[in-house]
């Protein structure tokens, strides 16, 4: 609980899902996925806080047990090969996000029997503002949990099926996700033997719930009303569905205009403070990681491609069956596309890392524990740069700020955050 209280957990809910007891649950609160702890089931066994990426990775002993190795690139950490691509049917292509990669890739591996599950997330039917982590093991299934999710997963909660079934599985999860799933197998031989592919998605941040019910009241819409919200639809980059129970839609692009609904989210309003002491943009703990391919001559692509990072063998392998068999199309590319692609993120995650945690202890914050060098750099700029996402967190906290937020016009979300892009890119 010390985890928690102290705004170290990312929600990930790793710690439910090796419980051998089953004493910690999973719920939301203050917007978050946070643990609950049953005492009387507890055992003491310590395994929910060996699994805890929130108080520590310890990346250099990780790589090392994953890749054998030490990463040369800073940027993007263990790699082998760098690709654009995108999914050949048109439908899924069009209807998940950036390009289809992530859900093409579990149904062939699905399909070729190199998995019997993949461990993914969708929203609740019955509570759709809400997530819930499933093991898919078919096309449709797989379909279901497509599309970027902006709000609260703990997908690792799911992981006790894993552990309770025969069968090898993929998991999909944000950096912080794949970080619990390593250091989980490090002490369970059956979740290291089961999982056979570890798909991780690009991260800048989280959001939590209070931020999409902030752009629901901007839409004029009670939330109570909502049928079915989907963050990416429409192509790429897409926007938010909301689909209410008299029928009725409303629809906002996610980015590219002053009246896009990410400008609310970029600025880091309404994120976890534990998501500004993450170092791991491109999940590099991960087989392979996707994310969007944020490039100048793909803007006017509109229905979307991702980039591709494969770190190990079996992702290669996986990569170039699905190539052959024509499920995908890719373009080997050089790794300064991939880092070109996700340039603003990147520097937000490295450049001044070390600062911004040495500012975050400063402000009496514990910081998580990680095996990386780092080294605060100290000017007006580089202050600036770290106190702006501290600051936006503090005040969208207060129950004041959030309560004025819903006055604010998109376009001053937007002119707001190309303040810190403009500090992020001198």
């Amino acid at each position: 609980m010390q985890i928690r209280n102290s705004r170290l957990c990312t929600g990930c809910g790793t710690c439910a899902g090796v419980c051998p007891t089953e004493a910690i649950k999973i719920h939301v609160s203050e917007g978050v996925c946070v643990p609950e702890i049953e005492e009387e089931k507890c055992i003491n066994c310590g395994l929910c806080v060996k699994s805890c990426p929130g108080y520590s990775v310890d990346f250099e002993h990780l790589n090392s047990q994953i890749f054998g190795r030490q990463p040369d690139d800073r940027s993007l950490g263990n790699y082998l090969k760098c690709y654009i691509g995108y999914s050949n049917d048109i439908d899924i292509r069009y209807n998940t996000a950036s390009g289809g990669i992530a859900s093409q890739l579990l149904i062939s591996a699905l399909e070729r029997g190199i998995i019997d599950g993949a461990l993914v997330v969708r929203m609740k039917s019955d509570r759709p503002l809400e997530t819930e982590a499933f093991i898919a093991r078919t096309r449709d299934e797989i379909l279901q949990a497509s599309k970027s999710k902006y709000c609260p997963v703990a997908s690792n909660e799911a992981l006790k099926q894993i552990l309770n079934e025969n069968g090898k599985f993929a998991v999909v999860g944000l950096p912080c996700h794949i970080h619990g799933i390593r250091k989980a197998e490090e002490f369970n031989k059956k979740l290291k033997e089961r999982i056979v592919l570890h798909i991780g998605l690009m991260c800048s941040h989280i959001v939590n719930s209070v931020g999409t019910e902030l752009i629901l009241e901007k839409l004029g819409i009670d939330k109570t009303c909502v049928k079915t919200i989907s963050y990416r639809s429409k192509g790429w980059p897409g926007g938010m569905t909301v689909t209410l129970k008299n029928g009725s839609n409303s629809f906002i692009p996610l980015f590219g205009t002053w009246g896009s609904y990410w400008s609310v989210f970029s600025s880091y309003f309404f994120t976890p403070i534990r998501c500004i002491m993450c170092p791991d943009h491109t999940a590099e703990l991960s087989d392979i990681s996707l994310g969007d391919a944020w490039l100048p001559e793909l803007r006017c692509d509109k229905i979307g491609r991702s980039v591709i990072v494969t770190r190990t063998k079996i992702a290669e392998d996986i990569l170039s069956l699905m190539s052959s068999t024509k499920a995908i199309s890719v373009m080997a590319v050089d790794p300064t596309k991939v880092k070109q692609s996700q340039k603003l993120l990147l520097k937000f995650k490295k450049d001044f890392f070390g600062t911004r945690l040495a500012l975050l202890r400063h402000f009496g914050k514990q910081t998580p524990k990680f095996n990386i060098q780092i080294d605060p750099v100290w000017s007006p700029v580089t202050f600036l740069k770290a106190f702006y996402p501290y600051l936006n967190i503090l005040l969208s906290s207060n129950k004041h700020v959030k309560s004025l937020l819903k006055y604010v016009p998109f376009p001053l979300f937007r002119l707001y955050f190309g303040i810190f892009k403009f500090l992020s890119l001198i």
